[in-house]
């Protein structure tokens, strides 16, 4: 088995990125045995997934696990889960949240392309295409890391 048997994207509230994070990455899921989910740093209560994220999911013949949000908790990371986040300020607070043991990373970081994946929260539907595809390409690069750690 290989070294992550689960992958946790997280951003701040689970409606946008992170989802659509989760999405790009059970799209290339389909011969590898890593669960994959996403959650959000603040979710005081759950929130119905972004309509602009949904529609740029469905563009590219996908869709959000779920309806709504949920909160990232400490209970979510047992043995063999990496987390990785679209910010570096996400990825201070998930380790400040699940505590030094957990494997916490921001995507970019983990990709080998650091830098931030910001929110276009308020954005037009291009932005958040644009977003999408910059999020495509960094769940797929961190796919390959995962999977070769698969073979080994």
């Amino acid at each position: 088995m290989g070294r992550y048997r689960k992958v946790i994207f997280v951003c701040m509230d689970n409606t946008c990125r992170s989802i659509m994070a989760e999405a790009v990455m059970n799209s290339v899921n389909k011969q590898h045995t890593v669960e994959v989910e996403s959650r959000g740093l603040v979710v005081l209560f759950p929130e119905p997934m972004n309509p602009k994220a949904v529609a740029i999911l469905k563009n590219y013949q996908m869709k959000p696990s779920r309806e709504s949000s949920l909160a990232l908790q400490p209970s979510d990371v047992t043995e063999g889960t990496l987390v990785l986040t679209m910010t570096a300020y996400e990825c201070e607070q998930a380790k400040e949240l699940l505590g030094p043991e957990a494997e916490v990373h921001t995507i970019g970081d983990f990709a080998g392309k650091p830098g931030d994946i910001g929110e276009p929260h308020g954005g037009t539907l291009a932005e958040y295409g644009a977003c999408y595809e910059y999020i495509d390409l960094m769940v797929k690069i961190a796919a390959e890391i995962i999977y070769r750690g698969e073979e080994s």
